[in-house]
C-alpha cells in the first residue's frame, strides 16, 4: 500500500480534535468488531437478495463508518442501503465484494496499529 489510507490522528481530527487517541482506537476496535458481527448476516442477505435486511444492515454500518470518517466504507454501505430501500435492481453482490475488500483493509490497518494503543 503506497498511501496511508487510515490514520488514528486523522480520525481524531475528523471527530473534532481534543479526543485521546487511545479512546479513538478503542472506538475503531468496537467498529471492527461490530462489522465482523454483522458481516455473515449481511452476506446471507446479499446472497438471498433480501433487500429488507440489506437495507437495515447497510444503514447501520453506513452510520457507524460515517461517524469515524471511513468514507469509502460508508459510500459502499450507502449504495447498498439506498438501492435496497428503494427495491431497485443493483449488483448487490459486486458492491458487497467491494465492501469486503474495504473491511479487510480497515482490519489490517487496525491490527497493525492497535498495539500502539494497548489494545
Amino acid at each position: 500500500m503506497s498511501e496511508l489510507k487510515y490514520d488514528i490522528k486523522k480520525v481524531v481530527e475528523f471527530l473534532g480534535g481534543g479526543i485521546d487517541e487511545t479512546i479513538v482506537a478503542s472506538l475503531i476496535g468496537i467498529f471492527v468488531s461490530s462489522v465482523n458481527d454483522e458481516f455473515p448476516v449481511f452476506a446471507e442477505a446479499v446472497t438471498a437478495n433480501d433487500r429488507s435486511v440489506i437495507h437495515k444492515i447497510g444503514h447501520k454500518l453506513k452510520g457507524s463508518s460515517a461517524n469515524l470518517g471511513f468514507e469509502s466504507f460508508r459510500k459502499i454501505c450507502e449504495d447498498l442501503e439506498q438501492h435496497a430501500r428503494n427495491d431497485l435492481d443493483f449488483d448487490y453482490k459486486a458492491a458487497f465484494e467491494k465492501l469486503g475488500i474495504e473491511k479487510q483493509a480497515i482490519e489490517e490497518w487496525f491490527a497493525s496499529v492497535k498495539a500502539n494503543y494497548g489494545l
